[in-house]
């Protein structure tokens, strides 16, 4: 299990060779996952230990609001999916105005070599850091050999000829490009949320669903997905398929978004349950129907479609 310690004053120094992988690591993605894998791998080879060095909140939530990042993760979900990449220790440093101050060498000297007594470091080759992220990796490595550390960088992966970032899944995953985003992300996106009660609407047409709210993060964009369900914190019913719907509900000129999933062959009451609805493959845009029985007929046909999807999965 990875030791979690949250807060800038908590983190301190690892006596067996601390191998640092330093990033935000939203969702991640193929790119974090092969940063990860080398900090292990390298801790393993030096009997040390591996260290995930990562940022709460993400720094372009502080340094730019008005852009309105939204995340691939909550930080829980982030810091489960490092631990689960065999990390021993996640250290979160409180990302404030008066930490985006130090300098690149005051981060190198104050959080690598003071604080973790970091003997190598793991970061992408774009890597930049300090303030105003005026750092370069060349700096870091000139860092590393005044203060006694080794730098390890690991070039992009491209998938299709994209560049895979957190940067592109968000944008991937907006459009509704589900399939392509679980390329870049080594796994299908998923959303995870307490199911609560609905407008009973879904019921009424033999369509019941499960129903979360619509998240403060990134979601899919409006419309009809092949997904799959998971349980936890609370009953196991195993992996569900299903179809989901995100979108205002332009039949029933509704205007609050929601997140609805119908789910196969499956009639347990899931009320207060916690939920992971993974996204598999986009069926179709939102549209609005001009009475309840065309619509209930275009759902009969995304089900079958649905279904077909995941049986080949």
């Amino acid at each position: 299990m990875m030791k979690l310690v949250i807060g800038t004053v908590n983190i301190k120094t690892i006596p067996d060779y601390p191998v640092v992988a330093i990033g935000n690591f939203d969702g991640n993605h193929l790119g974090h996952q092969a940063i990860l894998a080398q900090t292990v791998k390298r801790a393993i080879e030096k009997g040390g230990t591996s260290v995930v060095l990562t940022f709460e909140p993400h720094p372009m939530r502080m340094l730019h609001p008005e852009k309105k990042l939204k995340l691939l993760n909550p930080f829980q979900v982030k810091m489960r999916l490092v631990e689960n990449a065999g990390i021993e220790v996640g250290y979160v440093a409180e990302f404030n105005k008066s930490f985006a101050e130090h300098s690149p060498e005051e981060f190198a000297k104050v959080f690598l070599k003071e604080k973790i007594g970091c003997r190598e470091v793991v970061v992408g080759s774009n890597f930049r850091f300090g303030k105003d992220r005026t750092g370069s990796i060349e700096d870091l490595i000139a860092y590393g050999k005044s203060f006694g550390f080794e730098v390890r960088t690991q070039e992009p992966v491209v998938i299709d000829g994209k560049t895979v970032s957190s940067s592109e899944i968000r944008k991937q995953i907006q459009e509704g490009n589900v399939a392509f985003a679980a390329k870049m992300l080594g796994k299908p996106y998923a959303l995870e949320g307490k199911v609560a009660a609905g407008d009973g609407m879904g019921k009424s047409i033999n369509y019941p669903t499960a129903n979360i709210a619509h998240p403060n993060e990134v979601a899919p964009k409006d419309g009809i997905y092949a997904v799959q369900v998971d349980c936890f914190k609370g009953k196991d019913y195993g992996t569900l398929n299903g179809v989901a719907y995100i979108g205002t509900k332009p039949t029933f000129k509704n205007k609050d978004p929601r997140i609805e999933v119908h789910l196969f062959d499956f009639n347990a009451d899931l009320y207060e349950q916690r939920i992971r609805i993974t996204f598999i493959e986009h069926i179709r845009d939102d549209k609005r129907f001009d009475n309840t029985e065309d619509l209930v007929k275009q759902m009969d046909q995304d089900s079958e479609q649905a279904k077909a999807i995941l049986t080949k999965k």
